[in-house]
């Protein structure tokens, strides 16, 4: 009996394999193909896909040519010498050259004085006095007269005025100087490839300052 049972087991193990691996076919007898319709919908398409379009040239152009550059700071003698060259080699409305104007600042100052005389005679009275060092203000509108420390704040110099007050000096007090301009900066506003070609004839004299683009 239990040799039967083992013989049927069998042999139903053996049905079962044949017609889950499709061999029982050919006899209408084989396993239901699952079918999804909903997820070959849910593939995406290749054919519908368009690759992403190329920058268009004539916008790169056009923003090559509105590109701003600058160069400096130049002091006066670089300055004169740029110049010369970039009116030879830039149309004369392609560029331009900016004085920088140093930022104000504050002074310890004695004056103005009405004449040379006047000036000596106060800095001999100052020389007698220890710890204090005089000079020339940098603004030709405090000339002649002098400046006894330079500060960047209001606050700073009005400190030293004090302890200066304290040593003996008097008739001194804070102003602002403003020093005049030194230095420029070279300005090209519109960066066309005519510019950019005629920028390479001069390119020797730009490594002392390489263009780069304006802020």
């Amino acid at each position: 009996m239990l040799k039967n049972l083992v013989l049927v087991l069998l042999s139903a193990n053996i049905l079962y394999f044949a017609w889950s691996e499709g061999l029982l076919q050919s006899y209408g007898l084989s396993p239901s193909a699952g079918s999804e319709p909903h997820r070959i919908d849910q593939q995406l398409q290749p054919q519908a896909l368009q690759p992403m379009p190329a920058p268009d040239a004539q916008a790169l152009e056009q923003a090559s040519t509105t590109a701003c550059l600058r160069s400096g700071p130049w002091d006066k003698e670089q300055a004169a010498s740029l110049r010369t060259a970039l009116q030879t080699a830039l149309p004369q409305d392609s560029w331009r050259l900016d004085a920088l104007t140093p930022p104000p600042r504050w002074i310890v100052y004695l004056g103005k004085f009405s004449n040379q005389e006047l000036l000596k005679r106060k800095l001999t009275q100052l020389a007698s006095i220890s710890g204090v060092k005089t000079q020339e203000p940098r603004d030709p509108a405090l000339v002649p007269g002098i400046s006894l420390g330079g500060f960047d704040t209001e606050p700073m110099a009005q400190a030293e005025l004090a302890r200066l007050n304290r040593m003996g000096v008097r008739t001194a007090k804070v102003v602002q100087e403003n020093e005049p301009p030194n230095k420029e900066m070279l300005v090209i506003p519109s960066v066309s490839k005519d510019i950019q070609a005629a920028l390479l004839t001069i390119q020797p004299l730009l490594q002392a300052h390489a263009l780069q683009p304006c802020e």
